[in-house]
């Protein structure tokens, strides 16, 4: 229904230092508003087409955010089950990074029979939690997972993984690079002296607030484009939401917030969403529907998350028509005019405008802007 937007970073450099940073986006976020005037039950069938990317955590946010209007109850066996579609979603697109992005980083090519090979079993994983049919509901549907077709999918995704070089538990940085293939691979030259500090932003000051969030997107103009937290523009993604993580921690502390790091956080969620699917393998049960409308009118928001931090749909129904539907994604905050990549590479130096212009995609891509993006650096 849509194509996804682009996004375009220019350096500006003087005398071997970026002077100015222009972060230009062309994502057409208008596209939610085609849920307007429509019921409930057709903005459901219609909000899995609305994006190619992260389709899961925007269905299953904007499903919650139309349960919050509406007074729905949720079954917390459907809230795990909903958990567990996403946890792969994430999964699938950290491997994205690992599989293609990263790759073109290295200068290598991408692996894309390991990927669609991942891919096709998260797929079965998905099924087996959530059926062949469709699953956007109010309040759930019955359904019985298969757990043993999960069990059997997430032992051959658990093969990639460890084939990739993304075996949980390494102890040490060292450890964690030391394997064999593509993901060791992209872990050690990003841990290079030149790379490991390169893209440094602040520590976070405010955790994202879902309520503030929600308040801001309906009253303050143009904040879908450029949201900000209560002290300013904030960085989501793995860096953030692995903050507490031993390694993370360890990596931060020798080399700031700056490309090696959010390479490590990155690694580190891979495992964890990875083995949050293999937890809700051995305690998934089937759902008891519930999908009693409290109301017929009112405002609510839901969160999900996706690989590059939350994304919130609010919504406003009256009399069970849409009236207004409103989508923070985490791109427009990590790649706001004055947020993290502008942070990150305003003051970057660089002997020449190729070495800026390398740099500043390792930067760029870490942040990682989940649609096509291009950077550039000129002299002024």
């Amino acid at each position: 229904m849509t194509t996804e937007g682009r996004i375009d970073v220019t350096l500006e450099l003087e005398a071997g230092r970026c002077a100015r940073v222009v972060v230009a986006s062309s994502r057409p976020l208008h596209v939610w508003r085609a849920l307007e005037g429509r019921s409930v039950d057709e903005a459901l069938k219609l909000l899995p087409l609305m994006s190619s990317i992260c389709s899961s955590a925007q269905a299953v946010a904007g499903l919650r955010a139309c349960e919050a209007a509406l007074g729905v109850q949720v079954d917390p066996r459907e809230e795990a089950a909903r958990e567990a579609v996403v946890a792969a979603e994430v999964l699938q697109n950290h491997l994205w990074f690992w599989f293609v992005t990263g790759q073109d980083l290295i200068g290598a090519a991408p692996n894309l029979v390991s990927l669609r090979r991942v891919r096709a079993r998260l797929a079965e994983a998905t099924v087996a939690v959530m059926g062949k049919g469709p699953w956007l509901r109010l309040g759930g549907m019955e359904r019985t997972p298969d757990v043993d077709a999960l069990e059997r999918a997430l032992d051959a995704v658990d093969a990639e993984l460890r084939a990739a070089g993304l075996a949980s538990g390494a102890q040490s940085l060292e450890q964690l690079s030391a394997g064999a293939g593509p993901a060791a691979e992209i872990l050690r030259v990003g841990f290079e002296t030149s790379l490991r500090a390169v893209g440094q932003t602040s520590a976070p000051v405010e955790s994202f607030d879902p309520a503030f969030v929600a308040d801001a997107v309906w009253n303050v103009p143009g904040f879908e484009r450029a949201p900000k937290g209560r002290r300013g523009p904030m960085e989501l993604g793995p860096l953030v939401s692995t903050a507490d993580d031993p390694l993370v921690r360890h990596a931060v502390a020798s080399m700031g917030h700056g490309v090696g790091a959010r390479l490590v956080a990155r690694s580190v969620e891979t495992c964890a969403k990875f083995e949050a699917l293999r937890q809700t393998a051995q305690n998934l049960q089937p759902p008891s529907p519930r999908g009693q409308e409290a109301r017929e009118s009112g405002r609510g928001f839901g969160t999900a998350p996706t690989s590059r931090g939350p994304v919130l749909h609010a919504v406003d129904v009256e009399q069970r028509q849409v009236v207004g539907w409103r989508v923070v994604a985490p791109t427009e905050w990590t790649f706001h005019p004055e947020g993290p990549v502008r942070e990150a590479l305003v003051g970057l130096a660089a002997p020449d405008v190729q070495e800026a212009t390398r740099w500043a995609r390792w930067a760029v891509a870490t942040l990682d802007p989940c649609v096509e993006f291009a950077v550039r650096a000129r002299e002024s």
